[in-house]
């Protein structure tokens, strides 16, 4: 039986989001086990000289072992494509499979977990394909854009200034909307926040 349910970065968009509005510990106040998937890494730190890479990075090195830093099929087919990427035509195969790579990685690694061991897993997102991904997942989740889990954090009194801090942000937000992926009860349902 695992500890703690997991939050689940679903894409690079609420970790950049979350780094620019100075929010990225709010996730810890949330008695979560943190997960991040290799592709999702690898998206947000692979080029520090992208916006709030080395923000993420300098956090993540600073949670000393709190982040789950979980390895995927996903992320080792694309370092494979990577590596014999030397014709154009590999190139393009390349190419096509990045897209939409860190969301089959999560995926990937909330189908592995077993239903009894956890009650949920809290997927957090920016990209309008997740929902649809997650969909036929078999392990219970709610998946919430950055803008509801901020709103959360502030409801429950964890960072009063949540709201204004990510608000503030240069980068489009997702509507605070939250969707319960229930694996008992049917289609999920979605709402806002």
């Amino acid at each position: 039986m695992l500890d703690r349910d997991p939050i689940v970065i679903a894409d690079a968009g609420p970790l950049i989001r979350l780094a620019a509005a100075g929010l990225l510990d709010a996730m810890r106040l949330t008695n979560r086990r943190i997960v991040i998937v290799d592709r999702i890494e690898e998206e947000v730190c692979s080029d520090l000289s992208k916006p709030y890479a080395r923000e993420i990075q300098a956090w993540m090195m600073s949670m000393n072992g709190a982040i789950e830093h979980a390895e995927t099929l996903e992320g080792i087919a694309i370092a494979t494509l990577r590596e014999r990427a030397t014709t154009s035509e590999a190139q393009d195969k390349l190419k096509r499979a990045l897209r939409n790579s860190g969301e089959r990685a999560i995926r990937e690694y909330i189908e592995t977990m077993d239903p009894q061991d956890t009650d949920e897993a809290l997927v957090l997102y920016e990209d309008g394909a997740v929902p649809n991904l997650m969909a036929a997942a078999t392990v219970p989740m709610t998946l919430v854009t950055t803008r509801a889990f901020v709103r959360e954090i502030e409801e429950r009194g964890y960072n009063l200034d949540a709201v204004q801090a990510l608000e503030a942000v240069p980068y489009n937000l997702k509507p605070a909307i939250r969707t319960v992926i229930d694996t008992n009860n049917g289609p999920p349902e979605s709402f806002p926040k």
